[in-house]
């Protein structure tokens, strides 16, 4: 296979920095890389962009997607500049809003308490954190703490007290609240 059919599979396959393709060529033993990148086309700057759209859309915040860019070995002063041009879609609630519901949802379902759900998803996304308040303002941990007691219910006599106090030491790393531990458990 010739050089230009390869570089073009690598450019396509792994959107690299100037840095990594020439590095790519180095192990190749390529006698006049520049002039082989510029005859193909590269672009750094498309290949940041690729990178920075990618990024977005999965829901990376700005410190996140910097690091991964400079793990790429992009330079410094794009990586601003893209940040820059591509702030408004970074804050921007209506592009992040459905993941963040799905990956509340998906926490619900494991049985993690609201607290805990709340506090990881605005470590995630740091820049929603009023928008995730108010997800969780009409929130309650009763059906997962409902849940949660059952399991013990189905395995131990949770009428004994050593019992019961193991479950809700359980349920309070849980995050679960214990006012709310102590009317389910009286009911």
């Amino acid at each position: 296979m010739n050089i230009t059919l390869r570089l073009a599979n690598y450019l396509s396959r792994y959107a690299p920095s100037k840095t990594k393709v020439l590095q790519y060529l180095q192990t190749k033993k390529i006698e006049n890389p520049l002039e082989l990148l510029t005859e193909n086309g590269y672009d750094e700057s498309m290949m940041c962009d690729m990178w920075m759209r990618s990024f977005v859309t999965i829901g990376k915040w700005k410190q996140e997607i910097k690091l991964k860019l400079l793990k790429k070995q992009f330079p410094k002063e794009m990586i601003n500049e893209k940040l820059e041009l591509f702030d408004a879609e970074i804050i921007d609630w209506e592009n992040h809003s459905s993941s963040i519901q799905h990956q509340i949802q998906t926490l619900s379902n494991r049985g993690k308490s609201t607290r805990i759900i709340q506090s990881t998803i605005t470590a995630k996304y740091p820049y929603f954190k009023d928008e995730i308040s108010e997800l969780f303002a009409e929130k309650d941990d009763t059906d997962n703490l409902e849940k949660e007691v059952q399991k013990y219910k189905n395995r131990y006599d949770i009428s004994d007290k050593k019992i019961q106090e193991k479950m809700i030491t359980s349920l309070l790393r849980k995050w679960f609240r214990y006012s709310d531990i102590k009317n389910l458990i009286q009911k």
